[in-house]
């Protein structure tokens, strides 16, 4: 089994990057060969909107785009972590999101993966409201929301991990119940 994590944050060893290591951790105890690697080493420029790729299923902008679909399109389980930012992906998981239209196929409802790969996404983000308040304005839950949109299209199963109150991030991270959680999931997914 081939497991890609992918960090969509600024903040290498934070919260978030934390929470990804802890469900591939989890994973490589269960046998998985696993790889990491971070939105933000990529050169990923923002969409067009020219539509080039859903008449040849290949994006016109050479870039770095292609590297991540083609490591998403191998792995059997992608865990994807994503700060939340005003209620949403990180900037660079929407530019992401919105180039991603070559790794799926158009069907009468959009874009659908009919591929087997990936059979399996966890889905991770964490932000500095605390909790109820980010049920209640909806903070957290547009963030996986945003997510479960691309991550929902293709053929997998979805699980979903979020750290709320993370204020100081210098200071505060994941509990190690959290973290626990999180090792579980990648042990058990």
């Amino acid at each position: 089994m081939k497991a890609l994590g992918i960090l969509a944050g600024p903040r290498k060893g934070r919260t978030t990057d934390k929470m990804i290591d802890a469900v591939l951790d989890g994973l490589k105890d269960r046998g998985a060969e696993i790889e990491k690697i971070s939105l933000y080493d990529y050169d990923i420029k923002p969409c067009m909107g020219c539509y080039e790729c859903e008449k040849t299923k290949k994006c016109v902008i050479d870039d770095d785009q292609r590297i991540v679909l083609d490591k998403m399109d191998k792995a059997d389980v992608v865990v994807f972590g994503t700060p939340t930012y005003w209620s949403n992906v990180s900037s660079v998981a929407k530019k992401f999101f919105d180039r991603s239209l070559p790794f799926f196929d158009m069907g009468k409802t959009g874009p659908v993966r009919t591929a087997k790969k990936p059979g399996k996404v966890v889905l991770i983000t964490s932000c500095g409201c605390p909790y109820p308040f980010t049920h209640l304005l909806g903070i957290i839950t547009g963030c996986i929301r945003a997510m479960r949109v691309v991550f929902g299209r293709m053929n997998a199963k979805i699980k979903t991990l979020y750290v709320p109150g993370m204020m100081d991030p210098e200071k505060d991270g994941p509990s190690e119940k959290m973290l626990k959680k999180a090792y579980r999931l990648g042990k058990n997914i």
